[in-house]
């Protein structure tokens, strides 16, 4: 049966082609009752007799048409039309966003590559939740179109090799591999199971591909891609673009580990890194996911080993600090001066907020870090005095509590070891003012006290509570950014809470 333009099948009237693919071609199709335009995709000839393959284009349907969600492009029906399968999916009037950045690589902004990857990952974190893998995520699948309010529209097509996570059946291409290898995670190329992280894996590479305009792990031969996703580090970003904040390095390096448990769980978890990395330089990995200073060690990825099971407890990758060479003298008198110029105006707003907030002005206050499991068993540390942490909070008129002074050569923050005892301890002279407790434990989120440590909840000292994803970051990996983000994100919180 030949398809082309004035074809009918089942009552769809073709008007043109709109792309075609490895299992078949999709039309633009007048709807047979309704005023609309649909996308008609139609399984090749050669396959629609094939069982595998007719059995995955069936799945597709029937998967697919279960999602609905503002960035997932929908499935109206299916059928089959004297053996040829096809299905009728929601027409997009725009262009995919790998021939969006091939016809003009500057309108590939690094905010619009982050609201193109955000709007997909809602789609997927949707899908996965529903227990469904994409398997292809790539920029090619995100279709971009102009919504009414002048806004970009962001959906994610082709679950074409879309898959239960209950499902443990491949289907392949001739016992061949269905994904695309740029982007493929390294389970995917090794064979073994997988999760919603391979496609998280894969959004990241989208990711790295919209922003550099490069693939990850380039190469002119198939097994040279291959051998990248299994054995070489995460790309990094600022590679090509050293004008990129080097945070976004360190949250690729997570959604881009080797192991799938090193991984952010979300795609949510995933673009908020992102977000806070472009916007405030630091990698806020939210919640589970920030890295703590006993952590921070650098290292190189081991290659992927594949596994069915983990038992790995999830150890995040910081990215490497990029040296940066400076040849010429004016350029370094240039940076000291903009870097002079930035201190001042942070130290004058620091000025005015302790001027604007005398509530806090010599008030007793401690830091404590809490990470890992939430409760009894969750992981103590105590910021230090002196410290930048210390530092900037009686910049803002405060009084650091005097029982927490660094000692000699001892780690800032201090290490409080694990278990209601010692926890009790450690914190028996924390009896007034407040203690900030800075979360990113099991059970942190929206500015709660749920299943803090006993030990911190007893005190007589007022509690108040920072899990924002940037904030945790900026106390924990104090940068030049840190006072400033802690200036949108701490400040308007302590002055709630303080009186």
């Amino acid at each position: 049966m030949n398809v082309g333009p004035g074809s009918i099948i089942r009552g769809y009237r073709i008007e043109r082609v709109l792309g075609a693919g490895g299992m078949g071609t999709v039309y633009l199709a007048q709807h047979p009752e309704l005023p609309r335009w649909d996308a008609l995709k139609v399984l090749s000839p050669q396959f629609s007799q094939d069982a595998e393959y007719r059995a995955r284009f069936e799945r597709e349907a029937n998967l697919a048409a279960a999602l609905d969600h503002p960035n997932i492009v929908s499935i109206y029906n299916r059928g089959d039309d004297n053996g040829q399968l096809w299905i009728a999916m929601q027409y997009v009037n725009g262009i995919d966003a790998a021939a969006a950045a091939e016809r003009d690589p500057r309108s590939i902004t690094p905010w619009r590559a982050l609201h193109i990857v955000t709007e997909v990952g809602r789609g997927l974190d949707h899908a996965h939740r529903r227990g469904l893998l994409h398997r292809d995520v790539k920029p090619a699948n995100f279709l971009l179109s102009m919504g009414d309010n002048g806004e970009e529209r962001v959906l994610l097509t082709d679950f074409g090799v879309a898959k239960s996570t209950e499902d443990t059946n491949e289907l392949t291409q001739a016992g061949g591999f269905v994904a695309t290898i740029a982007y493929a995670s390294p389970e995917q190329l090794s064979g073994d199971r997988l999760d919603h992280r391979a496609d998280i894996y894969s959004l990241a590479c989208s990711f790295f591909r919209l922003l550099t305009g490069q693939n990850p792990y380039p190469g002119t031969q198939p097994a040279m891609v291959m051998m990248g996703h299994l054995s070489e580090a995460p790309p990094q970003v600022t590679a090509v673009d050293p004008t990129l904040p080097a945070a976004v390095d360190d949250v690729i390096a997570v959604a881009m580990a080797k192991n799938p448990a090193e991984r952010f769980d979300t795609c949510h978890e995933f673009t908020s890194a992102l977000k806070s990395a472009l916007e405030y330089g630091v990698s806020g990995l939210s919640m589970q996911t920030v890295p703590h200073n006993r952590a921070t060690v650098a290292k190189k990825p081991p290659s992927y080993v594949p596994t069915k099971t983990s038992t790995r407890k999830r150890a995040w990758l910081i990215g490497g600090v990029a040296a940066t060479v400076v040849g010429l003298a004016a350029g370094v008198g240039v940076w000291a001066i903009q870097q002079g110029s930035t201190a001042s105006a942070t130290r004058g707003i620091l000025a005015d907020a302790r001027a604007q907030n005398p509530a806090f002005n010599g008030k007793n206050i401690v830091v404590m870090d809490i990470s890992g499991k939430s409760g009894y068993s969750a992981d103590m540390d105590v910021q230090l005095k002196p410290g930048s942490q210390s530092k900037f909070l009686e910049d803002l008129g405060f009084t650091y509590n005097p029982n927490f002074l660094c000692k000699g050569d001892e780690p800032n923050p201090r290490p409080i070891a694990p278990g209601s005892d010692t926890q009790y301890a450690a914190l028996t002279v924390v009896n007034s003012g407040y203690l900030l407790a800075v979360r990113s434990d099991t059970d942190a989120g929206g500015g709660g006290l749920v299943n803090l440590p006993a030990a911190v909840t007893s005190t007589t000292a007022s509690v108040i509570v920072l899990d924002d994803p940037a904030a945790v970051a900026a106390i924990r990996q104090w940068s030049d950014n840190s006072e400033q983000v802690l200036l949108d994100k701490l400040l308007p919180i302590l002055r709630k809470s303080v009186k």
